[in-house]
């Protein structure tokens, strides 16, 4: 059993704040954000690891293998210019989590994909669990587990 967070946020879509509490989560890292994303197609949110990137902080993203076939409108291309290692799920049916473990203490996750069309259409949340340790640790155990298994992508075929 993992003990309860210090403190909760929440968010909702469409209209109620999703990306911007995402945005806000990675802004709050100081060394390291870890994600794993099923469907990824926010400008915003990809704006923001790379900003945290070219900071210093250790950013790792890994997606679904569907994330890098053509013209599905992901946000790969935008990554590996930004120089943000990015490794692709080759080994699950779907690659279908959405977290993110920020500096080892924080996870922000919920059914939100880092969509547009999450934040305009679909109803979904986010959740962001703040300063726990325990809890990001599960979850950065879990993520390493994925990212080990997963492939580098470059971009190239």
């Amino acid at each position: 059993m993992v003990p309860s967070p210090a403190s909760v946020e929440i968010a909702f879509s469409p209209g109620g704040g999703a990306t911007d509490l995402v945005v806000k989560a990675i802004a709050s890292a100081k060394q390291s954000i870890h994600v794993a994303a099923y469907s990824f197609t926010s400008r915003p949110i990809a704006k923001a690891l790379a900003e945290a990137h070219k900071a210093g902080i250790d950013v790792d993203v890994l997606v679904d293998h569907s994330q890098i076939e053509k013209d599905n409108h992901s946000v790969t291309a935008f990554l590996i210019v930004a120089k943000i290692p990015l490794r692709v799920d080759i080994v699950h049916a779907l690659q279908h989590d959405k977290y993110m473990v920020i500096d080892g203490k924080t996870v922000e996750t919920g059914s939100f994909n880092y969509t547009a069309a999450a934040e305009q259409h679909n109803s979904e949340n986010v959740i962001v669990l703040w300063d726990d340790p325990a809890l990001a640790a599960a979850y950065g155990e879990n993520w390493k587990s994925l990212w080990d298994q997963a492939e580098t992508y470059s971009g190239q075929p």
